[in-house]
């Protein structure tokens, strides 16, 4: 009961008794020693492994507390060369204490940093007490469980899910963060699933849903556009009404002026709201770029989330940049004492962007000619209708 890290082999072989103490452990730090008497644990990581999954209602609770999963797969082919070759395979020269340490330039057996660790673990769990989790990334979480329910019959308890919560916080606290990215969520795979075949599914769906940018997704940036188009159409249509007058000087009516000054404060409050957002996506395309040297990702997973989302978040990037400037254009040309006059504020305004009127991206020859899958990983929905439908050109052309 002493111990601060424990490994417990094949764990779903142990019987009622064990189970209850290790419950008790897990759940309250506290080893049951006997007469009534409870001893504090100092326990800070528990590791269990099993050749087996539990199949019944008491393992499936021991399991459930258990966060993190991984499978270990059989040595590859591969692999297998250079393990019949060691020496003593599955041992180490770093197994004992009394090994000495190698030389700085033999970097087979590393010294473990132990130096103030306890710290360190006290100083990130308060730290990541104050990590915030937005609205996109909580949506990441509730449409994953919502996921797994339905389409794989797991079901996610509140408790993991307020834990898989917890372990995002500590993410973005061990990298210096204030707020769970996207990047962060990539762990949930290692989370969610209970039989390790649905862990590829997992993975296609955290890949899918958190490639727009951030957690932002393509149907919320178009609800941007949507709600911003209707803006400027009201808009226009009072702006008609008076002539361009804005402030009451060329006889615009008091109603008219004060409606004017309501889309001029819905305008503006959407400028606050995209400025919000096309910093957070530039902070996660910065993240991407540097996702190689995050602590919690494989460095094979982080090099292929680079090479698919840092496309589609620049992408998204671009969309929230261009509503941003448009929601900037169209609250200055509301301001009653800018330089515009009236009949210049109203050509302005109509000559504002239009949904209906903005032509088609055009591609290259060289994007023409990339394959369906790659587009498809490279564009978001609406990008790759347009380059389905640019290639069908090219092909009737050629």
């Amino acid at each position: 009961p002493t111990a601060s890290v424990a490994f417990l082999d094949e764990i779903f072989k142990a019987n009622s008794a064990i189970l209850n103490t290790l419950l008790t452990i897990l759940n309250e730090r506290e080893f049951d020693n006997g007469g009534w008497i409870r001893d504090e644990c100092p326990i800070k990581c528990v590791v269990g492994a099993s050749n087996e999954l539990p199949e019944s209602d008491e393992l499936d609770a021991l399991y459930d507390r258990f966060l993190l999963r991984k499978e270990v797969l059989p040595v590859s082919d591969e692999g297998v060369l250079r393990m019949l070759t060691m020496s003593s395979p599955g041992m180490s020269t770093c197994d004992s204490d009394n090994v000495a340490i190698p030389h700085a330039e033999d970097d087979t057996c590393e010294e473990p940093f132990t130096d103030g660790l306890e710290k360190i673990i006290d100083n990130l769990a308060i730290r990541s007490n104050t990590v915030r989790i937005d609205d996109s990334i909580a949506g990441i979480l509730r449409d994953l469980r919502a996921f797994m329910r339905d389409e794989k019959d797991v079901e996610i308890s509140d408790r993991r899910l307020v834990k898989a919560a917890q372990i995002l916080k500590m993410s973005a606290a061990s990298h210096g963060r204030t707020q769970v990215d996207a990047l962060d969520c990539l762990l949930l795979q290692h989370i969610t699933w209970r039989l390790p075949e649905q862990q590829s599914a997992v993975r296609e769906w955290l890949f899918d849903n958190l490639a727009s940018g951030g957690g932002r997704t393509e149907a919320s940036i178009s609800q941007f556009r949507v709600l911003l188009e209707g803006l400027r159409k009201e808009a226009l249509l009072i702006v008609r009404k008076t002539s361009g007058d804005v402030n009451g000087e060329a006889g615009a009516r008091k109603d008219e002026v004060a409606t004017v000054s309501a889309l001029r404060k819905e305008a503006s409050n959407f400028s606050t709201v995209l400025q919000q957002e096309f910093n957070s996506i530039v902070r996660h395309v910065e993240l991407l770029e540097r996702s190689m040297d995050h602590l919690w990702l494989d460095p094979d997973q982080a090099r292929s989330i680079q090479q698919l989302w840092i496309p589609r978040a620049k992408i998204a990037m671009d969309a929230v940049e261009a509503a941003l400037v448009d929601a900037h254009c169209l609250e200055l040309a509301l301001l009653p004492n800018s330089d515009f006059s009236n009949d210049l504020r109203l050509s302005t305004i109509e000559a504002l962007w239009d949904e209906k009127e903005q032509t088609e991206r055009e591609f290259t020859a060289d994007e023409l000619k990339i394959g369906m899958k790659e587009a498809r990983a490279k564009y978001d929905a609406d990008t790759f209708r347009a380059w389905k439908r640019g290639r069908k050109k090219m092909n009737k052309t050629s």
